[in-house]
């Protein structure tokens, strides 16, 4: 039996209402800290009432925010019809169509002048306003429209700091984060903040939160359903990630046990670490080559701090999947020679985009999905269907393989999920046409 394992319903103790709940354990050990609820960080919802002379000031600062997002889409829209193409940069017409749709906005304008709320506020109902909405509705694809309104909402958050003073204190840590999906870029977002778990209605093991938490050494939990019906912002939440367990509000003797768990987890990671300076050998004397799975150029750091001696496979799609448009090759190159001067000898293997399945970008995966995504248009395939697209990436490598080769290192190219002779013959060509490419261009570069 779990530490202060109650019922769904809950149990009163010492004045506190005690919960757990089960989930998917997705990443490993135990976090003790203050849960602060996904939608209150990016929308940031407050109780307070405007009053009167306040509501001109709230109206104008939604304007501004509104006029900013619609820039952003216009700019991601002409980058990715230039770079990848005008069917993929649609999505960014669609989502200003519903920025400028009169119901978005004249909700918003309503709650502020009738109801008095903040914008932030205003935002937060309206998500749930169109999530009642599309919740009363069989049709795929108008359910898969609500991620196109949330992403504007969040887009129009990202933009009122910049108009409106949040309330920096209210992020201190230790935090676990409470949300229904984290996305990629919502993860990169809690960079500063001091996030020790993270806990999601959605998600499984194989999820954006999930890789990423396991490549932070966050403790986290997917697939507990409602959670954020029984969680608000202060509450004292535990997750254990090893089990699946989630406690909320645990009673004071439940709350010390998991204390101890989360310093034995931490121990534990110290002695693991203790041990990075030894040689890897298996059990008979065999040396074994120790290699690091990355994501981020941090992964790199941490994959040193820990012994490994080189990375294996740097996983480039979270470039893009982070990213708030395409990543052109000068940012991309700057990334891979950061992930070059961290990494263990300065050995790295970069796997090509490898979107699809349960990963996918506004900009591509969704034309030509397959019944079974994972097994259908995905990875080199996608990759075939947008050769400019893909070029510049292999360019991007290219050039970092010659910023390797100057600091003693190396660099491999890794193609995902080839399965024909032929994909094998296009791959060369395309690598030969890249590397003709960066030759008249008199830019150096190395071919993995």
């Amino acid at each position: 039996m779990w530490p202060g394992f109650v019922g769904l319903s809950g149990r009163q103790w010492a004045g506190t209402f005690s919960v757990m709940r089960k989930g998917i354990a997705v990443a490993p050990g135990v976090a003790v800290g203050i849960a602060y609820c996904i939608h209150e960080i990016f929308v940031n919802p407050d109780s307070k009432r405007l009053e009167e002379n306040e509501i001109t000031a709230e109206l104008a600062a939604y304007e501004t925010a509104r006029d900013k997002t619609a820039v952003d889409l216009r700019a991601m829209q002409a980058k990715v019809a230039s770079q990848v193409g005008q069917d993929e940069a649609a999505i960014f017409a669609v989502h200003e169509s519903i920025l400028r749709d009169s119901n978005f906005t004249d909700k918003v304008r309503d709650w502020i002048v009738k109801d008095r709320l903040t914008t932030d506020v205003a935002l937060h109902r309206l998500m749930d306003h169109y999530a009642s909405l599309f919740s009363r509705t069989s049709d795929s694809f108008l359910k898969e429209r609500l991620n196109d309104v949330r992403d504007v909402i969040i887009r129009v958050s990202g933009h009122l700091s910049d108009v409106l003073k949040s309330d920096s204190d209210a992020l201190a840590g230790p935090l676990i984060v409470v949300a229904d999906e984290l996305l990629p870029s919502q993860v990169v977002a809690l960079g500063d903040i001091d996030v020790h778990g993270i806990v999601t209605q959605a998600g499984s093991q194989t999820s954006h939160a999930a890789i990423l938490a396991r490549s932070r050494a966050i403790p986290a939990v997917s697939g507990v359903r409602g959670i954020l019906r029984q969680v608000t912002t202060g509450d004292t939440i535990v997750v254990d990630g090893r089990e699946g367990h989630v406690a909320i509000n645990p009673d004071p003797e439940s709350l010390a046990a998991y204390r101890k768990l989360e310093r034995e987890f931490f121990d534990l990671k110290d002695q693991l670490a203790e041990n990075r300076a030894q040689p890897a050998v298996s059990a008979d004397k065999v040396p074994i080559e120790l290699l690091a799975n990355i994501n981020t150029v941090a992964d790199a750091i941490a994959a040193g701090a820990m012994g490994a001696t080189g990375v294996g496979l740097f996983r480039t799609e979270y470039i893009y999947l982070t990213h708030r448009d395409v990543p052109d090759e000068s940012e991309q190159l700057h990334i891979y020679r950061q992930a070059i001067d961290e990494a263990p000898g300065h050995a790295v293997t970069i796997r090509t985009l490898d979107i699809g399945g349960d990963k996918t970008v506004p900009y591509l995966g969704h034309k030509h999905q397959a019944a079974k995504p994972f097994l259908g248009w995905r990875s080199i395939r996608l990759s075939f269907e947008h050769p400019e697209f893909f070029t510049k990436q292999m360019r991007a490598v290219m050039r970092a393989a010659a910023h390797a080769r100057i600091r003693g290192g190396e660099v491999k190219l890794m193609f995902p999920m080839v399965t024909t002779v032929e994909e094998i013959h296009r791959l060369r060509r395309m690598v030969r046409r890249a590397s003709r490419q960066l030759q008249t261009e008199k830019l150096e570069f190395v071919i993995p």
